[in-house]
């Protein structure tokens, strides 16, 4: 009696394990789980050995890191006293403003023109959007090879001033830095563009022929209908931008690697230096745990204006 009775139960789990596993929301989690499972395993455990690192003083050269002796904060106290650190984080906040303003600029003319219908439009916005889908290895060497002594630009000038243009645009840090945010705004000027066009594509034309009937202007028009209807979208275009601009690494490091000196040094060279090529891996974790939390920060509160429309 026992053993049918065990029989029974069993068999009364397995019944309800089955029907659990049939229902939809499980099913649906069965086939996601296993990949979900290996991305947090990629994502936790390398981020686990860095906040390790950041706590501890290690190089290659002192063995293994399991056994590195424990300093606690004094790699973030260096951190703020670095006047180097201080001086690539100013130089990558400058990319990320000029480069971003621009491209938003340039970006959103190029939008309002493209809502118009004109001869060869189609053909205008594939050549538009052409410089976003080339690898960034490919546009530093680009501009690399325009900015030299001897470049394009150079002649360029010489032709136009008649004088013969000798700048050295890559040897000084006030050109080598034009240089770059040129480079920048040119492959990433059609990003923004993509998305401030499908903005306006996607607006209602109701208001506007509202407006337009009730007599208003073209800059009327964009000032109280268009803008603020385009206000979300504007939002999450600068947001990415500036994100992937505060990255910015294989631009500086093809067109200068960094020079003259550290003139064109931004935050990812500064780590790419200092961790790879001094070998400070600690020093090097702290830096980038601190700019994590950061962006991290301006993020959430660039984006909460969208959360409380929302709500």
């Amino acid at each position: 009696m026992e053993a049918i009775s065990e029989a029974k139960t069993k068999q009364g789990l397995l019944f309800t394990l089955g029907r659990h596993l049939n229902r939809e929301s499980v099913f649906k989690l069965s086939l996601v789980a296993p990949l979900q499972l290996l991305l947090w395993f990629l994502l936790i455990i390398p981020f686990i050995i860095v906040i390790y690192l950041s706590f501890v003083k290690w190089q290659p050269v002192f063995g293994s890191w399991t056994e590195a002796p424990w300093v606690w904060f004094e790699n973030f106290q260096k951190l703020f006293t670095e006047i180097r650190f201080l001086e690539a984080l100013g130089r990558t906040l400058a990319i990320v403003v000029i480069a971003v303003t621009l491209e938003f600029i340039f970006a959103l003319g190029l939008a309002l023109l493209f809502t118009r219908n004109f001869f060869g439009k189609r053909l205008f916005t594939s050549v538009i959007l052409y410089p976003m889908m080339l690898p960034w290895v490919v546009v530093g060497f680009i501009f690399y090879l325009l900015f030299l002594d001897h470049g394009l630009v150079n002649s360029i000038l010489t032709t136009i001033f008649g004088a013969t243009a000798t700048i050295s645009w890559l040897r000084h840090s006030v050109p080598a830095m034009s240089a770059i945010i040129l480079g920048d705004v040119w492959q990433w000027t059609p990003f923004m563009f993509l998305l401030l066009y499908s903005g306006l594509s996607a607006l209602p034309s109701e208001p506007k022929e509202a407006a337009m009937t009730l007599g208003a202007t073209p800059w009327q028009i964009f000032r109280y209908v268009t803008f603020p209807s385009l206000k979300p979208v504007i939002l999450i275009a600068i947001i990415i931008r500036a994100l992937e601009a505060f990255k910015i690494f294989d631009l500086v490091f093809i067109m200068t690697g960094g020079g003259p000196g550290t003139a064109t040094e931004t935050l990812s060279i500064y780590i790419y230096q200092i961790g790879f090529r001094f070998g400070q891996l600690s020093y090097a974790a702290a830096l980038a745990i601190v700019i994590l939390i950061t962006v991290s920060i301006v993020t959430r509160l660039a984006v909460r204006p969208l959360f409380e429309k929302e709500g």
